[in-house]
C-alpha cells in the first residue's frame, strides 16, 4: 500500500505523538485539526477519558514514522548545509536583537524551520561559549527565542527516586485500595494495572499520605490525600481503530466500517480542574518508557498540587481574617460613631430646654415690669408668670444636673447607615 505523504507540521506532530515526552491532547487546540489528519489516515488514534481525548499512535503511525525518518535521516556527521547555515544566521540575529528574537505568530511552516535551526545551532556547537538557548511557542503563538548567558537549566528531578512496581503479585497479596480499584481495562492488563496501583498505594503511605478508593458512582481508580486536599486519579487504557468486515456482505464488497481493539497502552490521569490548568495531568505508556517509569513524576505532581492548595487555602484564611478585622473595626467604629451622635443630638435638646427656659424667664421679667394698673389685670398676669417661671424650671437641664447620657440600645440596622457598605450582620461588603 502506498504511504500517504505528510507535510512538516503532521510530521511534527507524529513524532511528538510516538517519541515525545508531553503528550498530545484535546488542550492542545492549536494541533487538534493536524491530529484528525493523522487520525483520518490511520496513523493515531484518540481515545477519550473525562471529556478529553489523548493521542496515541498506531502500529501503521509508528511504522510509517520510522520509514520517513529512515528515508530523509541527514548525514550523521552534522546538519544539512541550509540548515547550518540559518542556524548561524539564527545566533547572528540574536546577537544584533540584543539576544531576544520575537517572532510574531509564525505559520506552521516557519515555526518548524525555526525550530530545525535551533536544533542545529545546539547541534553543531554554533552556540556562543557560556551561553545557551531557550524558546517559547513551540506549537502555537509568538515564538520568543532567547540568547542567554550561563549552562541550560537542569531538570530537577531526583535520579535515583523510583516506585518498584513487583514483575508478579498473587492477589491476596495486594494492598486494599488496589485489590477492589476500578480499573477499566482489558483483561490481559489488569493484573499489570494492579500491580501498579498496589505499589503506588505502599509509595503514598511511605510519604504519610492517605490512599482509599473512591465514592460509588466515581470513575476514578484511587483517591490520594494530602492535608485537606484530595487527589481522585483514573486509569485508562488505549484503544485504536481497526477495519471491521463483518459488515460487508461480499468478499468484493469494500469495507468501510471500524471497530476498535485495546491498545494494552495504560494511562493514569489526575482529575481534570481549572485550579491546576496547564499543568501535566496524563502518564502512560509510550514508545520509549512504560507507566512503571512515570510514577515518581506522578506523585511529585501530586505533591505540588498539594502544596499549591495549601498555600491558596492560607492565603484565602489571611484573606478572610483580614476583611474580617476590617470589619470588627468598622462595626467598633459604627458603635463609637453612633453613640457620638446620640450624645449630640441629648446635648442639642438640652440646650434647646435651657434656651426656652431663658427666654421664657426674660419673658416673664417683661411682663412684671410692664406697668398695669387694672388690679384684675395685675393679678391675672402675676398667676401665669407663677406658672410659667414654674414650667421654665421643669424644663431647664441645668437645674436637674444633667450628666453624660446612658447608651442608646444598638441594634444591627441602627448601625448600618454607620458601615459604609459593610453589612452589621457579617463580614461582607454589600
Amino acid at each position: 500500500m502506498a504511504r500517504t505523504k505528510l507535510n512538516e507540521r503532521q510530521l511534527d506532530a507524529l513524532r511528538r505523538i510516538c517519541h515525545g515526552e508531553t503528550p498530545i491532547t484535546s488542550d492542545d487546540s492549536g494541533l487538534a485539526a493536524t491530529v484528525y489528519a493523522l487520525r483520518n489516515r490511520g496513523l493515531v488514534t484518540t481515545p477519550r477519558a473525562d471529556g478529553r481525548w489523548s493521542a496515541a499512535p498506531t502500529e501503521a503511525g509508528l511504522q510509517h514514522l520510522a520509514h520517513t525518518d529512515a528515508t530523509h535521516a541527514p548525514h550523521p556527521s552534522a546538519s544539512a548545509p541550509s540548515t547550518v547555515a540559518e542556524a548561524a544566521e539564527l545566533i547572528s540575529r540574536l546577537q544584533q536583537a540584543g539576544d531576544t528574537l520575537h517572532i510574531a505568530n509564525p505559520t506552521p511552516d516557519e515555526r518548524a524551520r525555526w525550530r530545525r535551526a535551533l536544533h542545529a545551532a545546539r547541534a553543531d556547537h554554533l552556540v556562543p561559549d557560556g551561553h545557551h538557548l531557550q524558546h517559547t511557542g513551540r506549537d502555537k503563538g509568538d515564538l520568543v527565542i532567547t540568547l542567554r548567558p550561563g549552562p541550560p537549566p537542569r531538570r530537577s528531578t531526583p535520579p535515583d527516586e523510583t516506585v518498584p512496581v513487583p514483575d508478579d503479585l498473587p492477589p491476596d497479596h495486594l494492598h486494599p485500595a488496589a485489590a477492589t480499584a476500578h480499573i477499566p481495562a482489558c483483561p490481559e492488563c489488569q493484573p499489570r494495572a494492579r500491580r501498579i496501583l498496589h505499589a503506588l498505594c505502599h509509595a503514598v503511605e511511605a510519604k504519610n499520605y492517605t490512599v482509599s478508593n473512591p465514592e460509588s458512582g466515581s470513575a476514578a481508580s484511587l483517591v490520594i490525600t494530602i492535608g485537606d486536599s484530595s487527589f481522585p486519579l483514573a486509569f485508562h487504557e488505549g484503544a485504536y481503530e481497526v477495519p471491521d468486515p463483518s459488515g460487508a456482505k461480499y468478499a468484493w464488497q469494500r469495507v468501510t466500517g471500524h471497530t476498535t481493539r485495546p491498545s494494552h497502552q495504560l494511562d493514569l490521569s489526575l482529575e481534570h480542574t481549572y485550579a491546576h490548568r496547564g499543568r501535566r495531568s496524563h502518564w502512560g505508556d509510550r514508545q520509549r518508557w512504560r507507566l512503571e517509569g512515570k510514577l515518581p513524576a506522578l506523585l511529585r505532581e501530586i505533591a505540588h498540587r498539594a502544596q499549591i492548595e495549601y498555600e491558596r487555602r492560607q492565603a484565602q484564611q489571611r484573606k478572610e481574617e483580614e476583611t474580617r478585622q476590617r470589619w470588627l473595626t468598622a462595626m467598633q467604629q459604627a458603635r463609637t460613631a453612633l453613640a457620638e451622635d446620640h450624645r449630640l443630638k441629648t446635648l442639642r435638646t438640652q440646650v434647646q430646654a435651657w434656651q426656652e427656659a431663658a427666654a421664657i424667664r426674660a419673658y416673664c421679667d417683661a411682663l412684671e415690669d410692664h406697668q398695669n394698673t387694672d388690679p384684675a389685670a395685675a393679678e391675672g398676669v402675676t398667676a401665669w408668670t407663677t406658672w410659667a417661671r414654674a414650667y421654665a424650671d421643669r424644663i431647664d437641664p441645668v437645674l436637674q444636673n444633667p450628666r453624660l447620657p446612658d447608651p442608646p440600645t444598638i441594634t444591627p440596622e441602627d448601625l448600618r447607615p454607620y458601615l459604609r457598605g459593610w453589612s452589621p450582620y457579617e463580614p461582607k461588603r454589600q
